[in-house]
C-alpha cells in the first residue's frame, strides 16, 4: 500500500509543452492536495523552479527549445535540485527514451497518457524520502520569508542612518514586496499580501499567490482552455511591462544595482504569478 504521513501537501511543478494536457495534470494534482505550478518550456523552468522550491518535478522529454533530458542534466547541476524526485514523462513507449531519462539524472519514466496510479506512485516515493518531523524545503523557504513588508521610505531612513548606507538582505527583499504590492494597488485597484521576494546571486525572483482576479478566472471559463490562458497570460505580461520602469527604479532604490531583463510567468491553474528580475551585477548588503 501506499505510505502515508500527516505530512503538508507536497509542492510539485509541471514542465511540459502541452499546455492543456499539462494545465489538466496539473489540476488532477491540485485535486489530490497538493500546491502546484506548471510552466510550458524548459528554458524558464529552471527560474520558475528556483523561486517555488518544488518537493517533485514532473518533466515532459519531447519539448522544444530545451528537451527533457537536458533540463534534467540543468537541474542536476545545480545543488538545490540535486537530490530533488524529478519524473520525466513521455509520450513513447520505447526502452530507449526511458534509458535516455534516467541516464540524464531523472529517477523514473511514466508514460503519456498519465494514469492517476502513476501519479500516486510518484507522491508516494517523494513522501517515503521525507521523515515526518524533519523541517521540508519549502517549510524551511516559507520560514525564511516571513518577514513584514518594509516601506520604500522607512527602508531610505534606515539606510540613510547607517554608516554603510546599505540595507540587509532581508530587508532589502521586504522592501522590494512592499513596492509590487503598493503597483497593484495603484496599477490594478487590488493587491495580495502572499507575496514573496527572494535573491538569488544577481537575480530577484518575485512570487504572488491569488493573483487572478474573478473577472480574469471568468474570462478562462468563458472561451476555450487555451484562449482563454493565452489572453490572461499576454494581458499580465503587458501590465507589467508598462509597470517595468517602476520596478527598475524601485530595485534601483533599494539595492543600488540596476535592472537587465525581466521574465514573467503566470500559471492560470494556480493562480501563482512569478517576476524573475536579472541584474547587472550580485546586489551588496550590510
Amino acid at each position: 500500500m501506499p505510505a502515508t504521513f500527516t505530512t503538508p501537501s507536497l509542492r510539485v511543478l509541471i514542465v511540459d509543452d502541452n499546455r492543456d494536457g499539462a494545465d489538466a495534470l496539473g489540476l488532477v494534482l491540485e485535486a489530490l492536495g497538493n500546491e502546484v505550478h506548471v510552466t510550458y518550456g524548459g528554458i524558464q523552468a529552471l527560474d520558475v523552479a528556483t523561486a517555488f522550491r518544488p518537493d517533485l518535478m514532473l518533466i515532459d522529454l519531447a519539448m522544444p527549445e530545451m528537451n527533457g533530458c537536458d533540463l534534467i542534466q540543468q537541474f542536476r547541476k545545480v545543488p538545490l535540485f540535486a537530490k530533488i524526485m524529478i519524473v520525466a514523462m513521455t509520450g513513447y513507449s520505447s526502452e530507449g527514451h526511458k534509458n535516455l531519462a534516467l541516464k540524464a539524472g531523472g529517477n523514473s519514466v511514466i508514460f503519456k497518457p498519465v494514469a492517476l496510479s502513476d501519479i500516486e506512485t510518484a507522491l508516494d516515493a517523494v513522501l517515503t524520502e521525507m521523515r515526518p518531523h524533519s523541517p521540508r524545503q519549502s517549510d524551511t523557504f516559507a520560514v525564511m520569508q516571513a518577514t513584514e513588508r518594509l516601506s520604500i521610505s522607512k527602508a531610505r531612513k534606515i539606510r540613510n542612518d547607517r554608516q554603510s548606507k546599505v540595507l540587509t538582505e532581508a530587508e532589502s527583499e521586504s522592501a522590494i514586496s512592499d513596492g509590487i504590492c503598493r503597483f497593484q494597488n495603484e496599477y490594478l485597484g487590488w493587491t495580495t499580501d502572499r507575496i514573496r521576494s527572494h535573491f538569488i546571486k544577481d537575480m530577484i525572483v518575485v512570487r504572488m499567490s491569488g493573483v487572478l482576479t474573478l473577472a480574469e478566472r471568468q474570462l478562462g471559463k468563458s472561451t476555450t482552455p487555451g484562449k482563454g490562458r493565452d489572453l490572461i497570460k499576454q494581458v499580465r505580461k503587458q501590465l507589467l511591462e508598462t509597470a517595468r520602469p517602476m520596478f527598475e527604479s524601485l530595485v534601483h532604490e533599494v539595492i543600488g544595482v540596476r535592472v537587465l531583463s525581466m521574465h514573467h510567468d503566470v500559471s492560470t491553474v494556480t493562480g501563482e504569478e512569478v517576476i524573475v528580475l536579472s541584474l547587472t551585477q550580485a546586489p551588496r548588503f550590510s
